[in-house]
């Protein structure tokens, strides 16, 4: 079931459309308006009236930054489970086979 949510983001409202669950869709926007709140703070102390495209590009540099990481470090979990389920089932099959 589409829902409609509104999330504030640089001071102008945006509202989009999404099939999600609403606790869900509620947590991501407000993860990216939390992303974005904290980028304006990093660009205040450096220059006076930062542009607002640059704040949402640095903003959606450093979310995908750290889904990239978040990636990385999941296929890193899978290889490891990977790996022992390997060692484990043979392992089992050395010990049925004597």
């Amino acid at each position: 079931m589409d829902q409609l949510l509104t999330i504030d983001v640089l001071g102008q409202p945006f509202t989009f459309k999404t099939d999600s669950v609403e606790s869900e869709a509620r947590a991501v926007a407000d993860f990216v308006a939390k992303s974005v709140d904290q980028v304006k703070l990093q660009c205040a102390h450096q220059v006076p009236t930062p542009d607002k495209r640059a704040i949402l590009i640095l903003a959606a540099l450093n979310i995908a930054s750290e889904y990239f990481d978040l990636k990385k470090k999941h296929q890193e979990v899978l290889d490891d489970i990977n790996q022992r389920s390997a060692h484990l089932l043979n392992t089992l099959e050395t010990q049925v086979n004597f």
